[in-house]
């Protein structure tokens, strides 16, 4: 693999990047790391035009950059969402795509429990009372007691069914809608399957999101569907922020029909500061946090590097998301 080209590629607005595990790991294998961070589709595909594999952690992957990008073999993306890339256009054009669906796992699902319980027990709101000076029990409002309450979880991946077992172990039902599981995989884990969305939504105090944004989820939480939820429950976004609408759920705050909202995803990143949202001392926000510790950073970095290393050896990276043209299956020889 001697002379093989990775390059590494950021979208900008992020805090800047420590490249150094994958770059000990190419650098091993007989490869080079360059590292681009890209403003534009033309600065990526600048970047990435004389790739032969390429690490993507923000930046969107057009037509325009797929093109460009005419010796690259896979395109490893930083994370387990895979909606800022062309997969089409990519199988087209022979590029293996992989994504890293299990890095985060705990600390995603240990996200989410902790959103939910700063929720449940107003921890936000007692803490700014209490710098105030006030030292009162009901400054985070009405609080409920958590056991037998129910956790309805819209999507049952990895993350979610990480969750649910953490969930029960707190005293919480766990409901799950997932269309494309079967309700079996639910119930011999002790979740109890719903039929539909509404029905999650309507019987659920607290509703956590673990599902991809794709046309069929984007806006899924929205002035009607926060309609079909009980009367003061709360939720939890940990997945993409375009799955709510956010002047929705606003409304549903503000009015009080929703009791609380915690949000590590934001439809816009960096989040907009001058969001009405951040008026509502109900909402929980926290900056895309949640897929991160040390030892899931470090993780992340090795199994990118691992990946574009078996693309360069001709092998097809673990967790490919796409089925690339057979042109550029012939990397052995190349």
């Amino acid at each position: 693999m001697t002379g093989r080209l990775v390059v590494g590629v950021e979208g900008p607005g992020t805090p800047a990047r420590d490249w150094s595990v994958e770059r000990d790991l190419l650098d091993a294998a007989g490869a080079a790391l360059v590292t681009s961070i890209c403003a534009s589709e033309e600065e990526a595909a600048a970047a990435l035009r004389d790739a032969d594999a390429g690490l993507v952690h923000t930046s969107p992957i057009t037509g325009v950059i797929l093109d460009a990008a005419s010796k690259c073999r896979a395109l490893i993306l930083g994370g387990v969402g895979h909606e800022h890339v062309d997969l089409e256009l990519a199988s087209e054009r022979g590029i293996a795509v992989a994504n890293v669906p299990d890095y985060c796992v705990e600390e995603v699902s240990d996200h989410a429990l902790a959103l939910l319980l700063a929720l449940a027990r107003g921890l936000i709101p007692l803490d700014a009372s209490s710098r105030r000076g006030e030292w009162d029990h009901r400054g985070g409002g009405r609080l409920a007691r958590i056991r037998g309450c129910r956790l309805g979880l819209y999507g049952f991946g990895r993350i979610a069914r990480r969750l649910a077992e953490k969930a029960r172990g707190i005293g919480l039902a766990v409901m799950a809608f997932d269309p494309y599981v079967d309700h079996s995989e639910m119930r011999d884990t002790s979740v109890m399957p719903a039929e539909s969305l509404a029905q999650l939504l309507g019987s659920s105090d607290f509703v956590s999101l673990h599902t991809h944004q794709t046309p069929e989820t984007e806006h899924v939480i929205n002035a009607d569907s926060i309609r079909l939820m009980k009367p003061g429950a709360r939720l939890v976004n940990v997945s993409r922020g375009a799955l709510i609408e956010e002047g929705a759920l606003y409304e549903a705050l503000r009015s009080g029909h929703l009791a609380g909202a915690a949000l590590d995803v934001m439809a816009v990143e960096p989040f907009d500061t001058r969001s009405p949202l951040l008026e509502l001392d109900n909402l929980v926000v926290t900056p895309h946090a949640a897929w991160y510790s040390e030892q899931s950073k470090r993780e992340l970095s090795r199994k990118m590097a691992g990946a574009a290393i078996q693309a360069l050896r001709g092998e097809l990276p673990d967790y490919t998301i796409n089925t690339p043209a057979g042109r550029r299956f012939s990397w052995l020889d190349s």
